[in-house]
């Protein structure tokens, strides 16, 4: 298995679950629904990051960037730690995912 599509697969497994766990220790509002979908959707794409088929590496490369800009913006009303460690994340995700969709060759390895 390709190590970048690994090292992807298993930060959106990470930060899925961090966003659920970070919705069960806080107050319930209205972003906390936003919050929920991205942490579901980035579980479903981290497991699916797992198989082959570059379709997922789509999935990986937008929406990790949806939710780089919302919370980029969420960061400019309430900055946090946690919503900066979500930014970093999904800059490395998305950074993995369009690699190894736009190399040339066939093989894309951490050096």
């Amino acid at each position: 298995m390709k190590p970048m599509r690994s090292l992807a697969g298993g930060l959106l497994l990470l930060t899925g679950l961090l966003h659920l766990v970070s919705v069960a220790l806080v107050k319930f509002e209205t972003t906390s629904v936003i919050t929920i979908a991205f942490g579901l959707a980035y579980l479903v794409i981290g497991l699916f990051l797992f198989r082959s088929g570059r379709t997922i590496l789509w999935f990986g490369a937008v929406v990790p960037l949806a939710g780089l800009l919302l919370a980029g913006v969420g960061m400019l009303m309430n900055p946090t730690l946690i919503g900066t460690l979500f930014m970093v994340i999904d800059l490395v995700v998305i950074a993995c995912c369009s690699l190894l969709l736009f190399n040339k060759s066939q093989e894309v390895s951490i050096p």
